[in-house]
């Protein structure tokens, strides 16, 4: 009975089935939004969708790949290659060269000077006015080859040699180590008790506000009718740390908001109505450790806030209050956090804070 309804209706079949690309430019609110400004606050709202490129993310991200995708999705996206031996500070230069650039230069040395440095002054990089002679130079210097290897890669995205190996060495580790090798194990026509979705996605409301979401891995045992959400990090910090992360990153949002979407999806179908969403789970991975861990969030489910620590330094506050407050700021085209209609009480902002 139970493989009869597994190829009836999987999974799969209940959630929002759109590609990346469309999932991406969704205007519905996502972890990385709602996370961002409960970060930044009122004040970084001008720039809550500027895409963030940093070397950790990008690495997260070819390990994702490699592991849910398989190397030919992989071949796709990345393009591996002996990169130069310059900083990250100057790569992050050489890349918004090439991307203001690249359709009207094939090379670095092309490009105007006022153009080099006006970008590399916008990437603080030798940002002072006397420097503009240096400024230039250096970065075509140093920027030359980089820049060559992101033009012949096109579309696809740039990533070392180095990199790409270290990447590998995560993915067979996960598969492996006998703490994670179960969660990635490949699904078996002859146990159907058991499958495992990556990246499926959801789509939401929240009093009326979109959300959505892309899961890394949810693990379904149709024999106990359970589901285990679990999301893959491939954190910097060491491995046995993780809790420092899930604070700096406000990963107790994703946590939250992924279980309530994930649910609320579930309890639209008949058959998955009936099944157990248990609290999310945090595989952790360390690039240089390589020494996975499992991390269990056990304030999953719930509405309200949490405070963590000793001195109760640690205030988690729940989603659904950070995503009205962005919700509020969007629609409305708030020009100021604060009534400027009237006095305002200073010790009221400070215990507010």
């Amino acid at each position: 009975m139970i493989l009869i309804i597994r190829i009836m209706k999987s999974l799969y079949d209940i959630s929002w089935k759109v590609n990346e690309e469309e999932y991406r430019s969704d205007q519905a609110y996502s972890y990385s939004t709602i996370a961002r400004f409960n970060r930044e606050g009122f004040n970084g709202l001008r720039n809550l969708y500027d895409k963030v490129e940093t070397p950790s993310l990008l690495f997260g991200s070819m390990v994702d790949t490699l592991l849910t995708d398989g190397q030919e999705e992989f071949n796709k996206r990345y393009e591996v290659a002996e990169l130069p031996d310059i900083s990250d500070s100057l790569a992050q230069v050489a890349k918004m060269l090439f991307n203001t650039c690249h359709e009207s230069y094939s090379s670095i040395e092309q490009i105007p000077d006022s153009i080099i440095s006006s970008i590399g002054e916008s990437c603080g990089y030798y940002s002072n006015p006397k420097y503009a002679s240096y400024r230039i130079r250096k970065i075509k210097e140093e920027c030359r080859d980089y820049y060559s290897l992101l033009f012949l890669s096109k579309d696809k995205t740039l990533v070392s040699t180095k990199d790409y190996i270290s990447a590998c060495e995560c993915v067979e580790v996960l598969k492996t180590h006998r703490m994670t090798k179960w969660y990635f194990e490949p699904n078996n026509p002859f146990n159907p008790e058991i499958e495992r979705f990556y990246q499926l996605k959801f789509k939401g409301e929240w009093n009326g506000i979109p959300l959505r979401c892309m899961a890394d891995l949810l693990v379904v045992n149709h024999k106990d009718k359970s589901i285990i959400p679990c999301d893959l990090k491939t954190s910097g910090k060491n491995e046995w740390e993780f809790y420092k992360s899930f604070i700096d990153w406000n990963y107790w949002i994703q946590a939250q908001l992924y279980w309530y979407l994930i649910r609320q999806t579930l309890d639209k179908d008949d058959l998955y109505k009936n099944y157990r969403l248990l609290d999310y789970r945090f595989i952790v991975i360390n690039k240089y450790n390589k020494k996975p861990l499992i991390w269990i969030y056990e304030d999953t489910v719930g509405f309200e806030d949490h405070i963590y620590g000793r001195n109760k330094q640690y205030l988690c506050r729940h989603w659904s209050k950070i995503v009205s407050e962005l919700h509020h700021y969007s629609t409305n085209n708030v020009e100021y956090p604060i009534n400027i209609s009237k006095t305002n009480m200073i010790t009221d902002w400070l215990n507010n804070e």
